[in-house]
């Protein structure tokens, strides 16, 4: 069923019975050469996350780079391919964007669009005081815009 403006309605990953089967039908494998690691910008227990480089047609495109660390889990890796699988069902300016995956070699990759000023949060934070009311209020219908975007796929975060 589609919503009435068209859009495809969101699919819940999780309902199929491999994490690798709902991501194959939703992102693109990206050859793991076309990928340059240039700094580390994050991670976790599970990933690390970097700003990089990818080949594309036009060039070389500004990346972020999430990339599972080497000895993890069934468990953990299931839900790294889910994440992506999510991600890659949202086609809005104001979500990020998936760009595409590498599964086939190791380690596994989510590669997703690169966001120049990092989170939003981090830099409400480190531009506290020095915002405008407008710079403020543009931020906020952007972010409005993207929850409105995801509303109307009928993707809830869980």
């Amino acid at each position: 069923m589609l919503p009435s403006n068209g859009q495809k309605m969101y699919i819940d990953p999780s309902n199929y019975g491999d994490p690798m089967e709902a991501l194959m039908s939703i992102a693109d494998e990206i050859d793991r050469d076309k990928i340059k690691l240039d700094r580390m910008i994050g991670g976790g227990e599970f990933a690390e996350v970097y700003e990089g480089r990818m080949k594309s047609e036009s060039g070389l495109d500004k990346v972020a780079v999430k990339i599972l660390k080497a000895g993890s889990s069934r468990k953990t890796r299931d839900d790294f391919l889910l994440e992506a699988s999510v991600m890659g069902q949202f086609k809005h300016t104001n979500v990020i964007a998936l760009k595409g995956v590498v599964t086939r070699s190791r380690p596994m990759m989510i590669v997703t669009e690169f966001m120049e000023n990092g989170s939003l949060d981090h830099f409400l934070k480190s531009n506290d005081g020095r915002l405008t009311v407008f710079q403020l209020l543009g931020m906020a219908r952007g972010v409005a815009a993207g929850m409105d975007y995801l509303s109307s796929i009928n993707f809830i975060h869980r």
